[in-house]
């Protein structure tokens, strides 16, 4: 494959798993020329204009690098798009990085289940090596991705050692050689619950996902969500993510307690959030003061920070939205109390990007249909880069912040009154921006709110900032902010 360093500087890097990538939008209608040049859509069109500007190995290799990247991210459809646009045979010498890793290599070593088992459907060579002279399943094995270890091994996987190819029971790798049964069903893990210790109470909520009920598990109040298409999630991806959520320990994320998995529908067991969500508090007749809605965002900040310093591999969020920040405190306060004093914020909803449909419909070919069900929700909070179908980084997370920022200090939702879906093409196409209000006052602590906002809403990714500033920034100006007692007033609901 051609040195990918003669790349020009238009592409991002993605600092987590080392892949070059440039934007690329792979989801635009159809312009009418298009069409009438028998495009299915402008991107397929946008292909072939770039190849015939660049020359058909420049064009090639940026089709490769997308793969590469939708691949680490199992991002399944556009895998499959990419591969059909360019005819490329992913068992090809050349369908790889400058490390020689190929996409079944990235794949395997962050747990996409469907996608590593799309790739080896797609003849990709199963022992192939990288630079460093690792298999896919040395990689599987290192991340503990147990599913994603257990298919490659039906595959006739193996792990490259002493100049040849070994099992992995015979390798270095032996230690994490678990008893794997011939159904990826029967694995034993810690975190299986059985349905019958759940007692199911009332709903209390429901989402895109699932319908969230209150439930006694051993005498404990827990929340249990009860997916919703349990038969078209991957169970492979859905188990090999729970084991990244049941390794997350955080004050600020939402605590993992086990699932149900051996019997459809999955439910998710996870601690009991008594306050409700953001969303939920932001509908109250009440609204937050000022230093509040600080901890409200810092609580955010600092839990977002950890999942994107974990160690294996940074968790991106990709869907936060008010309703996916969860408010914890004791059983015995009231709610209010909760809400708008001593109430900790929690993040909820994470890590299951591959398994479950996070924002399944983004695209600009939206239909009425789908507009009028109400699950559109997660638009108004969308990066751009997401919105528009490219490669990205932890930074969507950053501008997602900045729309719930936004929302707690001007005490309105951003871009008000206007449809989700059309809010999120005007930041995404036009590079819009809400208005600034209350943020546009000299105030010092507005002011330095607003230079926040602001940086973590850039249209470029790269000049976001990470989680750990955003913290350094809010902790600072609660120190100097005294306490408040809420007063009544517009609320912030969504709109």
């Amino acid at each position: 494959m051609p040195d990918d360093h003669e790349s020009d500087d238009s592409g991002s890097q993605n600092p987590e798993r080392g892949v070059r990538f440039v934007d690329t939008d792979l989801s635009i209608n159809p312009s009418k020329k298009a069409q009438e040049e028998g495009f299915a859509n402008t991107a397929d069109k946008y292909y072939k204009d770039v190849q015939s500007i660049h020359g058909d190995m420049a064009a090639k290799r940026r089709a490769i690098t997308e793969l590469l990247f939708f691949a680490s991210v199992g991002d399944l459809r556009r895998c499959q798009r990419i591969v059909r646009l360019w005819k490329l045979k992913v068992s090809d010498d050349a369908c790889c990085d400058y490390d020689k890793r190929t996409p079944l290599h990235l794949a395997a070593s962050e747990g996409c289940y469907k996608v590593t088992e799309w790739l080896i459907d797609q003849n990709a060579v199963v022992n192939c090596r990288d630079r460093f002279k690792r298999t896919p399943l040395e990689d599987a094995a290192r991340g503990d991705h147990v599913e994603v270890t257990k298919l490659l091994l039906d595959h006739g996987g193996k792990v490259f050692e002493d100049g040849k190819l070994v099992d992995l029971s015979d390798s270095h790798l032996s230690g994490k050689m678990r008893d794997i049964p011939e159904n990826i069903v029967d694995l034993e893990v810690d975190w299986e619950i059985d349905p019958d210790a759940l007692t199911i109470l009332e709903k209390i909520g429901e989402g895109e996902f699932g319908i969230v009920h209150k439930a006694l598990f051993h005498g404990t109040l827990v929340a249990a969500k009860i997916l919703k298409g349990s038969s078209a999630i991957a169970l492979g991806d859905f188990r090999s993510e729970i084991e990244v959520l049941r390794k997350v320990h955080h004050p600020n994320a939402v605590q993992f307690l086990g699932a149900c998995t051996k019997q459809e529908p999955y439910i998710l067991v996870t601690e009991l959030m008594v306050g409700g969500s953001l969303s939920d508090a932001m509908r109250m007749s009440r609204h937050f003061t000022l230093r509040r809605a600080m901890e409200i965002a810092v609580d955010t900040a600092r839990g977002l920070a950890y999942l994107h310093a974990k160690k294996n591999g940074a968790i991106i969020h990709r869907d936060l939205k008010p309703g996916n920040l969860m408010i914890a405190g004791s059983q015995y306060q009231s709610r209010d109390s909760l809400v708008f004093d001593t109430g900790t914020i929690k993040l909820a909803d994470f890590g299951l990007s591959k398994s479950l449909p996070v924002n399944k419909h983004a695209g600009y070919d939206l239909d009425s249909k789908f507009k009028l069900t109400g699950e559109t929700g997660s638009y108004r909070y969308m990066a751009p880069e997401v919105f528009r179908h490219e490669p990205y980084n932890f930074k969507v997370d950053v501008y997602s912040f900045s729309m719930i920022a936004y929302q707690l200090f001007e005490l309105c939702p951003p871009f008000a009154g206007m449809d989700p879906v059309d809010a999120a093409r005007k930041a995404a196409l036009a590079e819009e921006r809400p208005p600034l209000m209350r943020l546009a006052t000299k105030m010092p602590t507005m002011l330095a709110l607003k230079k926040m906002v602001t940086r973590c809403w850039d249209p470029n990714p790269e000049r976001r900032p990470n989680f750990e500033d955003v913290v350094k920034v809010l902790d600072d100006l609660i120190k100097m902010m005294p306490r408040e007692t809420a007063s009544s007033g517009a609320c912030c609901s969504l709109q």
